[in-house]
């Protein structure tokens, strides 16, 4: 429905952060991080839902929403879990993934919230994969005044490898906060 403002998209993306990182200090993994998956009550709590295809793993320490949900197989490496317009590099490839695939796709739901637009929407499930895996995010549509700390949070979100990638989700909460 368009973007957001800035402080309303950040705080937010603030209790988003929050959940994945209860999450992740529990060693589960949400792999399908999206809109659809996140509700805003009317006092603006938010809540991460739809924990469905999570993978519990080691503790931590340790639209293209419209784009149908994969769940091919189990939840071996290997197999595609998710929504494609969401899905982490590693996981479009079926590879293992980690906490650093919510974190790919909590950039990609910030900077849905800050241009309006999904940023890897494709005409097929196909498309939409094959631009999660070569297209870059378009953060040419951010607007004009977002913070260069912003803009860098979302390029380290948003690092085609994982790697180089944010490692903790609680990393992108000291940045909003800050």
């Amino acid at each position: 429905k368009g973007p957001l403002p800035l402080d309303e998209a950040l705080r937010i993306a603030r209790q988003i952060a929050d959940a994945l990182e209860a999450a992740h200090e529990k060693g589960i993994t949400h792999r399908d991080l999206k809109p659809g998956n996140i509700k805003i009550k009317p006092d603006g709590t938010v809540k991460v839902l739809d924990f469905g295809l999570a993978k519990v793993g080691r503790a931590a320490g340790a639209s293209g929403e419209n784009s149908p949900t994969l769940t091919m197989g189990m939840t071996e490496a290997g197999m595609i879990l998710g929504t494609a317009a969401y899905m982490a590099p590693e996981q479009a490839r079926g590879k293992e993934v980690d906490r650093r695939a919510d974190i790919w796709a909590f950039g990609v739901v910030l900077l849905e919230m800050l241009t309006g637009v999904s940023s890897f929407a494709g005409e097929t499930v196909s498309d939409t994969l094959a631009s999660v895996l070569k297209s870059d995010p378009n953060f040419a549509r951010l607007p004009a005044d977002t913070p260069a700390s912003v803009r860098r949070l979302l390029k380290r979100c948003l690092e085609r490898d994982r790697r180089n990638r944010l490692h903790d989700i609680a990393d992108a909460r000291l940045e909003i906060d800050a």
